[in-house]
Order: C-alpha cells, then structure tokens, then sequence
C-alpha cells in the first residue's frame, strides 16, 4: 500500500480541548492533516488528563495524548493583539480550522465563523459544542454527560440494565460519536469546495450526535412507545465456567450452529427469544470459555468472549489488524496507541507522529508564516511561547 495521505498539504487549525473535537482534529491528522493547535498560555492552561500541570514548565497540549498523536502546537494568548494576529495570519492560510468553545467565544475574539469566512472564504469553520448555534439552547454549557442525561442514553441503559437508579457509562460516548461526526462533516465541506470553490460553517452538538447515535431507538418513542410500555433492547451475557460470552441467538439457522458448537447439535430452537437465550445460557454453563469458543468457532457460530480492557488490547486479532502503534513521547519514552480504524487500499491512515508538548512547535509555526526573525524573537518573548526543555 502506498504512503501517501487523503489530506497531505491540508492545513487545520485546531481550538479543541478537552475530548470531542481533539477526537475528531487527531481522525484529521491521521489523514496527513497538518493539524496545529493553538494552546493557552500556562495560566489559562487546565491539569493535563495524564497528570502533568498547568503551571509553568513542560506540559502536554490540550487533550489527550491518545487524541493529539501527529499534530503541532503552539501557544498563543489570544487576548494579545499581536498573538491574536498570529492566530488570524494562521487562518488566512488554513483549509480548515475547529473549535469546541461555548458558542459566542471565538466571535469575541474577532474569529467567528462570519469574519474567518470573510477572511478565507475557502476555509471550513467546525464547531463542536453541546447545543449547537444559534438556537435558545446554544447558551447552555456542556460535556458529554449533559447529552447522556438529556438524549436518552443514561435512562436508556437503565432499562436495558433494569436497575433501580440510573449510572453514568464508562466512556463519554456522546464526545465520541459527536467528534467523529465533526470529522465526517469537515471530510464533506472540503469535497463540496471543490465544487464550489467555498468553506462553510460545520455546526455539530453533543446533543444531536447522541440522539443520531439512538435513532433506533428514538424511532420507538418518537412512533408511540411510552415509558410504560417500553421494549428494552440488550444483548444476552452469559456465565461460563471461568468466564462470559455474549451469544446472539439471531436465526433458527445460526441458533443450529450454537446448538453444535455447545454440543447440543439438532435441538429445534425454542419458539420465544427468552425461552432461547435461557437455553443457550444452560449450554454455555456447562463449559469453561476456552471450550465454549472453541466449538462455536468450528461450528461458525458468532460469539464474543467478554474481556477486560487490559486483555482486549492484547487481543491477536488487533495486532494483526495493524491497530496498536508504538510512538514516541517526549515523557514516557514509548507511547502505545491505537491507530486509525479507517483502512484504505491505496492510502494510509495512521499517527504521524508522537502528541507534541504545549508551545513546542511555536517558533517552527511563526516559521511557517513567513514572520522575519526580529519579529518571531518578539513574538516569543511577549504573547507566543515556546515550551522549555524537558528534563
């Protein structure tokens, strides 16, 4: 497969903090994106996620190492005049440029989505925020938590979990989806320049991508299902000896195959789906999981072993996918990561680098605008920084 990247010459300048937009500016960078973040200065800075502090000194950019592998960064005080002309210099050039703020924010800089356009017309302006632009819920600040409440999910799962009380997931599902989404949408707005010749506004919202990720679901209450008689949908789990698997019974068909490859070959399949899952929960008792898998693999029954994450990111099937990646890391020595899930047949996706720290590339960027080297010294002694050593 050759080397060469979707996106190689796109410039993006990325605002993001946080999850969903650094999610979806790392989807970007892995495309060949030249992704520069711009990153507050250290008093304006939050605690690193891995630890390291806001104060003076090394630290990491904005965001996840995980979701900042492959980009730049440089640390800008936008309140500066002379650092917010750095910022506009940088947009003038850019392709495309992201921000997860509160609605409102960029524009009391001056880099709103109307003066950006007016400045790069060409350029394509993603926000990501909970409620969206321009509507009477968009002053409302949010994390993803706040569209797990309101979009259904958390009393979604409840249902399904049939616990008394409602529990919060283990992962930010709404940042997840809705930053994959903001990706999908800028992917879009540059396919549509070429035709136009134009950037445009890429609004995307926890909120919406939340309730996007639940149509199914949604479909039911928005179609006459009530709370009362609501139909739970949840995938059966059930106890080996030394274990668990989820088993979907799906088909008289595939139902054949579970019956064989838990030894119980010929059983005519039980008319009701409970009646069926009990069953098939009877059968996989009886076995350890090595064994239970072992047979509904050579039967070609479909199944899931349940592991713990520790044990999944060792599974083959990732290594021989090619989606575990070692890179680089200025603190650690050795990141392991997980690449890109997007595979092509002619290009590559996958990080181009390690997760820089805050500020490391600042003098390289003012570099790149062409700034002379009086100009870059000043700029580095007043609202630009570049980061200090490690160690």
């Amino acid at each position: 497969m050759s080397e060469r990247r979707i996106l190689e010459g796109v410039i993006v300048v990325d605002f993001t903090r946080v999850v969903a937009g650094p999610y979806a500016t790392r989807m970007l960078a892995d495309m060949g994106a030249d992704v520069i973040k711009i990153d507050p200065p250290p008093g304006l800075a939050a605690p690193g996620v891995d630890g390291t502090p806001a104060g003076e000194g090394p630290r990491r950019a904005a965001g996840s190492v995980e979701n900042n592998l492959g980009k730049r960064s440089i640390v800008i005080d936008l309140k500066d005049p002379h650092g917010l002309q750095v910022a506009l210099d940088l947009v003038a050039r850019a392709d495309v440029l992201v921000e997860n703020f509160q609605p409102e924010v960029m524009g009391r800089f001056g880099l709103g989505y109307e003066e950006m356009h007016a400045l790069n017309p060409r350029l394509v302006f993603a926000s990501v925020s909970g409620f969206g632009h321009g509507n009477s819920h968009s002053h409302r600040r949010a994390f993803g938590a706040t569209a797990h409440a309101e979009a259904g999910w958390i009393w979604t799962q409840q249902q399904a979990a049939r616990t008394d009380a409602p529990f919060a997931p283990g992962v930010t599902v709404a940042d997840l989806i809705t930053g994959a989404l903001s990706f999908a949408g800028v992917i879009a707005a540059l396919l549509d320049r070429e035709r136009t010749g134009l950037g445009q506004h890429v609004d995307t919202t926890l909120m919406d991508g939340q309730l996007a990720l639940l149509n199914d679901v949604a479909s039911g209450a928005l179609n006459g299902q009530t709370e009362e008689n609501w139909r739970s949908f949840r995938h059966p789990i059930h106890a080996a000896k030394d274990g668990h698997l989820t088993i979907n019974v799906g088909t008289a068909r595939h139902f054949g195959r579970i019956a064989e490859g838990l030894g119980h070959a010929g059983t005519e399949m039980p008319a009701t789906g409970p009646e069926a899952n009990a069953l098939v929960s009877s059968w996989v008792a009886e076995h350890t999981v090595a064994e239970a898998t072992h047979g509904l693999e050579a039967a070609g029954a479909a199944y899931g072993d349940v592991l713990t994450m520790p044990e999944a990111v060792r599974h083959p099937y990732f290594k021989e996918r090619g989606m575990l990646v070692d890179v680089d890391d200025v603190i650690t020595g050795t990141h392991h990561a997980v690449s890109s899930a997007l595979f092509l047949s002619d290009t590559e996706s996958a990080p181009t680098g390690r997760a820089p720290m805050a500020g490391e590339h600042s003098r390289e960027v003012l570099e790149y605008l062409g700034y002379e080297a009086d100009r870059i010294d000043g700029l580095l002694a007043g609202p630009v920084s570049q980061h200090p050593p490690i160690g």
